[in-house]
């Protein structure tokens, strides 16, 4: 039986690991946060994906755009979509 050290599996989606740089540049794209908020949140909460989605959505709701989307959230009255009266 041969040992197979360097096949690697299917990432571990349910936990991010800091020490792995590509884990890091995905969690921090996936999440739309910098490498030192994603830090701080897994200081804060552990290293529990689920945890750190929960952190990051709580202290991130105030801001313009953090839906983990990019996109900027329409106002109460919804996007404007009406011609101004000539």
């Amino acid at each position: 039986m041969t040992d197979r050290l360097a096949v690697k599996g299917q990432q571990d989606r349910c936990h991010i690991a800091m020490n792995a740089d590509d884990e890091v540049r995905y969690w921090t794209k996936h999440l739309g946060v910098t490498r030192e908020e994603l830090e701080k949140a897994i200081d804060k909460v552990g290293n529990s994906a689920a945890a750190v989605r929960k952190e990051l959505g709580a202290s991130n709701s105030g801001k313009p755009g953090n839906d983990r989307t990019g996109a900027v959230k329409a106002g109460p009255d919804g996007p404007s979509t009406h011609k101004p009266a000539d």
